[in-house]
């Protein structure tokens, strides 16, 4: 009789953990901006632990949070990092189970707003500890992160993809919806003057121009064309996405590879960039453009 009851209770806690590790499985993360360069993730949240690598610029995707840090996730690695570094973006999800707490604090102890059905959808604010803070209608409060599964998770899970490729997707959609604010933003000067100089809607250059539309999503970008080739990260010709920045020397027909001149790509061969030549921001075909292209760099 006992070795029925241990076999029962070993059977019990394995299918325990299953659902366990299932439920962790499903939480969602949430996209997030690296602010600032050479930004140190380490392997603890605390500032004496080990640096994994630095990083500049960067989309990643936030998976916890505790005390003033982020715990993200990056090319397969997981790394913390400090919350003064972080901008962490709205994601949108689903409640992934029938009768999940909405709470006022995050914890169990935390007030009991409503229970959620499965398929609510959610607005995810921010991660802190095992926690998501959500919108859901018009009311903020805190859900289990085991409970939240990303949009976007939800659906690439149908065509039965992997936990690595989908964690990339996941990652390359964020970047594609945040490349695309970028650009509409960017579009929005077009016919802007040109003003050697000149950093602001009232007149720019093209380092003016590329620093002020990503300063205003939370990017810092160095000020001359030529130092923000130490920005973000190379990227060949051949992977070019919307959102990379373009480097030229526009200085003379020799082409010296002096860098003096930067826009911003925006797909299909076409580039934005305050233009010295046309005196004014505009669209151009990089095909059409004189200057020599000296390379580009991926600061999203």
């Amino acid at each position: 009789m006992s070795g029925k009851i241990s076999k029962i209770l070993v059977g019990c806690i394995f299918a325990f953990s299953l659902v366990l590790i299932c439920s962790v499985a499903m939480a969602a993360s949430q996209p997030a901006q690296i602010v600032g360069t050479k930004v140190n993730v380490r392997t603890e949240p605390d500032t004496s632990s080990s640096i994994i690598t630095k990083l500049s610029n960067s989309r990643v995707s936030v998976v916890d949070g505790s005390d003033g840090w982020y715990k993200i996730s990056f090319s397969g690695k997981t790394g913390w990092v400090s919350s003064d570094y972080i901008k962490v973006l709205t994601a949108k999800g689903k409640i992934n189970a029938n009768g999940v707490n909405f709470r006022k604090t995050a914890g169990t102890s935390g007030e009991i707003i409503d229970a959620l059905s499965k398929g609510t959808s959610v607005e995810i604010l921010d991660t802190l500890s095992g926690w998501h803070e959500v919108k859901v209608d018009a009311k903020i409060g805190y859900v289990a992160t085991q409970f939240v599964t990303a949009a976007s998770t939800e659906q690439k899970s149908s065509r039965s993809t992997t936990a690595a490729t989908l964690e990339a997707e996941d990652t390359e959609a964020a970047d594609d919806s945040a490349a695309s604010e970028v650009i509409a933003y960017a579009k929005k000067f077009v016919g802007v003057r040109y003003v050697y100089g000149g950093k602001s809607p009232s007149g720019f250059d093209c380092s003016g121009f590329v620093g002020y539309v990503y300063g205003n999503f939370g990017i810092k970008l160095n000020s001359s064309a030529a130092s923000m080739y130490s920005d973000g990260i190379k990227v060949s010709k051949s992977a070019l996405k919307a959102g990379d920045l373009l480097f030229f020397d526009a200085s003379s027909r020799k082409a010296s590879g002096v860098i003096d001149h930067v826009g911003i790509y925006i797909g299909g061969g076409k580039f934005i960039h305050a233009s010295t030549s046309n005196k004014q921001v505009l669209i151009q075909d990089l095909s059409e453009y004189r200057g020599k292209y000296i390379g580009a760099k991926r600061v999203m």
